[in-house]
């Protein structure tokens, strides 16, 4: 099908190769020699990518889970875990949230994980998420400021030592 993307061993990108295809193949060859061959789909501008085709790097970031990124929270702390899990449900797919969870490893990295702990309650408490808004508190500092929150005054007690207002009239 046009439009269709097959992939080859990584060491191969960028070089000229030769495509046969039959009703339900596509052959890649390099040099006379076969180096792919791929399902023929119907549906035009699918992917179609074997694993073994791809390179380590891109092996370490398809092992990435949403257990995994979860248990490197749990090791930071419960206020990380919650943002974690904040920035998953905002996502359609897990796969789409690994890249913002990434820039919070790498938050952890840079300014330590007491400060990225203290930076998601800050943002917890807040209802914000995102590595953006993580590494903005720590940039400026933010989570070294204590949050000052409105704490309701104790209801009124009834009682016959207490005479209320209309006392004073």
């Amino acid at each position: 099908m046009a439009g269709a993307l097959m992939s080859v061993p990584y060491w191969y990108v960028g070089r000229q190769v030769m495509v046969k295809t039959s009703e339900q193949l596509v052959e890649v060859f390099y040099e006379n020699k076969r180096i792919s061959a791929h399902p023929r789909s119907t549906l035009a501008h699918r992917h179609s990518t074997l694993d073994h085709h791809m390179p380590p790097e891109h092996w370490a970031y398809k092992r990435q889970s949403r257990e995994s990124f979860l248990a490197w929270a749990h090791q930071i702390g419960p206020q990380t875990r919650t943002q974690v899990e904040t920035i998953f449900e905002s996502k359609s797919h897990d796969e789409q949230a690994f890249r913002s969870l990434k820039g919070l490893q790498s938050l952890a990295t840079r300014y330590g994980a007491d400060r990225l702990e203290d930076a998601c309650k800050r943002a917890n408490i807040f209802a914000m998420s995102g590595y953006q808004r993580l590494k903005h508190i720590l940039q400026h500092h933010l989570d070294k400021t204590p949050v000052l929150i409105d704490v309701p005054a104790p209801p009124s007690i009834d009682h016959d030592n207490v005479r209320g207002s209309a006392y004073y009239n």
